[in-house]
């Protein structure tokens, strides 16, 4: 879907002239509510602007901070940032697209790479020394956001789990407030580890993207979300094969849920 004419000429007077000479398609891509649009810059390489207002801009000013900060923890690959902005309206986030295709449209690759692919790559950014994450996304505070979320509306019951298809909003966040894990295992989390968030070329994992949830967090928050998601593409085995290759071939049923319950308003 190509963008208007309009909403080019803001993103250009944003960020020229590093989008001179480019053209735009709307991009299918991420859940947050910024817009995004892939750039075919002129010696034909890709890169993605995102640009959002409101609150959504706050979202995304949180994103370009916390690349940043990964792009310094040289074993996590992140997209490279171009090119920053924030205008009256808009904030805006030009970053060089990391080549390849995310894990769950990585039809050729062998499943079983994928699946330890992606818990390797978890094991080393949850190997981040958490004391040294300046971005705080426990639970306390995920609940306070999850609340915020439903009395502003942005919780979509339609899109609920099919074990809580039916249930109205306000009960799932009572579901969340009377079944509180006892204690957090803190790790540096991306926050979203859904495999649309991890982009492979060939069998390789290659970077995380849609990083504006990463921070300190319960590790469940990434396992839960992770093996949600390879069990309905590839199936519960490798779901279990997952938790294997993380390390945690115990997982607690008690977070998992927790974590997915979680997730329904995010």
């Amino acid at each position: 879907m190509t963008i208007s004419l309009d909403e080019v000429s803001e993103l250009k007077n944003a960020l020229s002239p590093l989008l001179d000479e480019c053209t735009f398609e709307e991009a299918e891509y991420g859940q947050s509510g910024a817009r995004v649009i892939r750039v075919l810059m002129p010696g034909g390489d890709i890169a993605y602007v995102k640009y959002a207002s409101g609150a959504f801009a706050e979202e995304l000013r949180e994103e370009h901070e916390r690349i940043g900060w990964l792009t310094a923890q040289t074993r996590i690959p992140v997209p490279e940032v171009i090119s920053y902005a924030s205008t009256s309206n808009a904030t805006i986030l030009l970053t060089k697209a990391l080549v390849g295709r995310n894990a769950a449209d990585a039809a050729s690759a062998d499943p079983t790479t994928i699946v330890a692919e992606m818990a390797r790559a978890l094991r080393e950014l949850h190997a981040i020394a958490p004391e040294d994450c300046p971005f705080d996304e426990r639970l306390h505070l995920r609940l306070k956001q999850a609340l915020a979320r439903m009395e502003a509306g942005l919780v979509d019951e339609e899109d609920f789990d099919q074990a809580r298809q039916g249930m109205r909003v306000r009960d799932v966040y009572e579901q969340l407030l009377s079944r509180i894990p006892a204690a957090e295992q803190l790790v540096v989390t991306h926050g979203d580890a859904c495999p649309e968030n991890f982009i492979f070329r060939g069998d390789a994992f290659v970077g995380f993207i849609d990083c504006g949830r990463v921070g300190l967090a319960d590790k469940y928050q990434d396992l839960a979300l992770a093996s949600r998601n390879i069990d309905a593409l590839f199936g519960p085995e490798l779901a279990d094969q997952f938790f294997i290759e993380y390390g945690e071939p115990n997982p607690s049923p008690v977070k998992i849920e927790y974590y997915r319950i979680l997730d329904e308003f995010f």
